[in-house]
């Protein structure tokens, strides 16, 4: 019994391991691809940003895949999950982080990821607000998941604060020069969000 429940977990890694890879080759080919592009001072949306080299392209090829990778990882994995009501409404909380990235790349930032902009910039600050919060809620509402470990518990309200005072700290002024950095490190903990997800899952026994 305990076999097949270490077998029904693993089952999944392959697919977040495809989903972590394709957002760290997206970092990657960014650099290659972009010309001066800083991931200290630039935010990941501004890959796509408009008027930029390879604008477009990038968000047909880099951000569309990763929102479907995350899309099918969390459609699959929900019949295997323990989440019931509010976690229910956690988990579904969580398709606003390849949302945002589908969105990037049909309403993408202007050059410069400014406050005020275009009508798609427009759009593209809304649905920041909306996918970071909303993700943020969603990790708390999953910390309410019937039979979770405290541990387990812990981490999902840590990252949740995280994703919410990193989003917070990044879009402030005084940190303009690093909020490329501060997101990253934002992104990683919604992507430990996804692989906590595997601690979930239902047991035989249960």
């Amino acid at each position: 019994m305990a076999s097949n429940d270490a077998a029904k977990q693993q089952g999944y890694v392959p697919q977040l391991i495809i989903l972590t890879v394709f957002w760290l080759g997206l970092q990657l080919v960014a650099s290659w691809v972009k010309p001066g592009f800083d991931h200290i001072g630039q935010y990941i949306s501004e890959i796509n940003a408009t008027d930029t080299p390879n604008a477009g392209v990038l968000g047909w090829v880099g951000f569309i895949p990763l929102a479907m990778i995350a899309f099918s990882f969390l459609v699959s994995i929900r019949s295997q999950l323990r989440v019931r009501s509010v976690s229910h409404v956690g988990w579904l909380l969580l398709f606003l982080w390849p949302f945002g990235y589908l969105a990037s790349a049909l309403a993408p930032c202007d050059a410069g990821c400014p406050i005020d902009g275009s009508s798609s910039q427009a759009i593209h600050n809304v649905v920041a607000v909306i996918s970071y919060f909303g993700f943020a809620l969603g990790t708390l509402l999953l910390a309410l998941t019937p039979k979770t470990s405290w541990l387990v518990r812990v981490a999902l309200v840590l990252l949740a604060t995280v994703t919410v005072l990193g989003f917070l700290v990044m879009t402030s002024y005084p940190m303009f020069e690093i909020r490329g950095a501060i997101q990253r490190y934002v992104e990683v903990a919604q992507l430990i969000v996804f692989w906590l997800l595997l601690t979930l899952q239902q047991k035989e026994s249960e």
